[in-house]
């Protein structure tokens, strides 16, 4: 067993991934194929059925019909099933007022979980890397976030549809996977679009991190992908505090409405007070993609402030102090109890 091959075994074991449909996204770079060739090495010590899948966005011309084509032989020779779609990324953008990036992930992942229900599969693979997480953390950190942004991409997460997305080869450099390749004779296609410095990310890859690792820290890819592992343990644990906090200070939950006792909270920290009304908004299942750290801040001052009053959020949410209770009221909670996704 060679060593890309090992180190994937590992990661599906300590992710327990074994005896199982496992439906796995393939773009046809040097990622998804090292990962598709690897479970395909692994399916039968793993009592794997891997299918492979391909979302073809149309913003290659006729190289994305050609990248189709080639992950569907690629399959056909892998002897594994599979499932290919096209969607118009850039229509799709433009009719939503969106950027090509989120409407291709938003597609992407609807197109997986989409596939994951026709074959019943347990697990959606995907094949971010660790060179993926650490320019995940630095974009993360240069548009602005807090704790939880640097955690990164989390190894495993339940989606809406109940599927478990698994992400086995986080602890893989790409130049190691390039080198289980061309171990194999496996070739892969080239996404030019990787290259292309209107996406920020490209930007960070091929011209920030270049000169990081050259002026200042030569193992600065490794540093970014300790502080997320840190950071992720950390927030972990401040979870588990807000939610126990949570659980003390909560009087009546309702769909569009919460009530809390803020003596409760009075003596927390604020960053804890800010944590647990995010993961009020999380129960709750409300919306949070307009909630910035401002709004979260302004939330905490209900608790901590004793000039503040009432806060206005997005949303039409409205939150005051009355009595010893903060009211929260999210009108978009009913139209989520109604069947709204998340």
């Amino acid at each position: 067993m060679g060593h890309m091959i090992a180190r994937l075994q590992t990661a599906l074991d300590d992710l327990s991934i074994a005896g199982g449909t496992i439906v796995v996204g393939v773009s046809g770079g040097v990622d998804s194929v090292a990962l598709l060739c690897g479970l395909a090495q692994l399916a039968a010590s793993q009592h794997l059925k891997p299918v492979a899948a391909h979302l073809d966005h149309g913003l290659r011309g006729s190289r994305s019909a050609e990248d189709a084509a080639w992950v569907a032989r690629l399959a056909e020779r892998l002897q594994i099933p599979v499932v290919t779609d096209h969607v118009d990324v850039a229509s799709r953008a433009a009719a939503a007022g969106k950027g090509i990036e989120e409407t291709a992930r938003t597609v992407r992942y609807e197109f997986l979980q989409a596939v994951a229900t026709d074959h019943i599969a347990r697990w959606i693979a995907v094949a971010h890397s660790a060179d993926d997480q650490s320019e995940t953390i630095l974009h993360h950190i240069v548009r602005g976030t807090g704790l939880s942004g640097l955690r990164g991409m989390p190894a495993e997460r339940t989606l809406p549809c109940g599927v478990v997305l698994v992400r086995p080869l986080l602890g893989m450099t790409r130049a190691e996977l390039e080198t289980y390749l061309a171990e194999i004779g496996q070739d892969y296609r080239v996404d030019d679009s990787n290259d292309d410095p209107q996406f920020t990310r490209n930007r960070l890859r091929h011209s920030v991190l270049p000169v990081l690792r050259r002026e200042c820290n030569p193992q600065v890819d490794e540093a970014l992908r300790r502080l997320g592992a840190q950071a992720s343990e950390l927030q972990s644990a401040m979870q588990t505090l807000a939610e126990r906090c949570l659980d003390a200070a909560v009087r009546d939950l309702q769909p569009q409405v919460a009530r809390l006792d803020w003596i409760v909270l009075a003596d927390q920290p604020r960053h804890l007070v800010r944590e647990v009304f995010l993961q009020l908004w999380t129960r709750q299942r409300w919306p949070r993609q307009r909630m910035g750290f401002e709004h979260w801040d302004r939330l905490a001052d209900l608790v901590l402030d004793a000039d503040s009053i009432a806060v206005t959020l997005p949303g039409r949410c409205d939150a005051r102090r009355r009595g010893g209770l903060v009211v929260i009221e999210h009108p978009e909670g009913v139209a989520r109890e109604a069947g709204q996704a998340d």
